[in-house]
């Protein structure tokens, strides 16, 4: 049996979060995902207090998850700012599992220098921490021999897998490291092209691989010029992947 499951929410979404929550209630949904592209402006960019937000979370019985997008500029402590700004948000919303998706440019040693010291501000806030992978096109992570070499340099620091950044050769070398996924976000693509975070079924994704791995699931659907933009994050089609990843034994 599959984890749980979750929607995804962004600053740019198309209704309010009190909305979301309640249809991500409604639907099955466990909980939903944040992600905040400016560190410390979670306010701004959802239209809500982070203590509102909370109480909306606990309200519906729902799980918070972020995801912190932090463009690395290759100083020491990019990612490690990043948590530290958003951590009076992250204390009043009530979030337990955080990660960073690192986008930009980092040396190997500069990497993970950095995240060790954000995996350790992050244990001593009581946080299930993790780092994303990028998809091919990027500068750092993009490669399943980053990532292994990351979490070996950072020990405490949990990985979130995303299927729809994995090529197909790449998939048993990240499987291999399932004892460390905090996460996986889950959406579809055209294989051999990745990153296009199409509605399940609409790609080429063999959702089998997902079998028998016990985390949550984040649904990571539309939002993309590839997947036609937020358009293909509906409710229909929001419903119908998750009844797609629920059928995953």
């Amino acid at each position: 049996m599959l984890g749980r499951f979750f929607g995804r929410l962004t600053g740019g979404n198309w209704r309010p979060p009190a909305d979301e929550l309640l249809f991500a209630r409604e639907t099955g949904f466990d909980g939903v995902q944040i992600r905040s592209d400016r560190p410390g402006a979670l306010e701004d960019a959802l239209g809500i207090a982070p203590a509102d937000l909370g109480a909306l979370f606990e309200e519906h019985g729902l799980e918070p998850i972020l995801e912190l997008l932090v463009p690395h500029d290759g100083s020491s402590r990019t990612v490690t700012t990043a948590v530290a700004d958003e951590l009076p948000a992250i204390r009043e919303v009530g979030f337990r599992r955080v990660h960073v998706h690192p986008v930009g440019f980092a040396a190997a040693d500069v990497l993970a220098d950095d995240f060790a010291a954000a995996s350790e501000l992050a244990s001593g806030a009581d946080l299930l921490f993790g780092v994303e992978h990028n998809a091919a096109g990027h500068r750092l992570l993009k490669e399943p021999g980053e990532v292994e070499a990351l979490l070996a340099a950072v020990p405490g620091l949990a990985f979130v897998w995303d299927v729809n950044h994995t090529p197909a050769e790449d998939v048993a070398r990240y499987l291999a490291l399932r004892d460390r996924f905090s996460l996986v976000h889950v959406s579809d693509t055209p294989l051999p092209a990745v990153n296009h975070h199409l509605p399940l079924g609409r790609g080429s994704v063999d959702l089998s691989l997902l079998s028998g791995l016990d985390v949550p699931f984040v649904l990571e659907i539309g939002g993309l010029p590839h997947s036609g933009g937020p358009g293909l994050d509906t409710d229909d089609a929001l419903r119908d992947s998750l009844e797609r990843l629920r059928a995953v034994g």
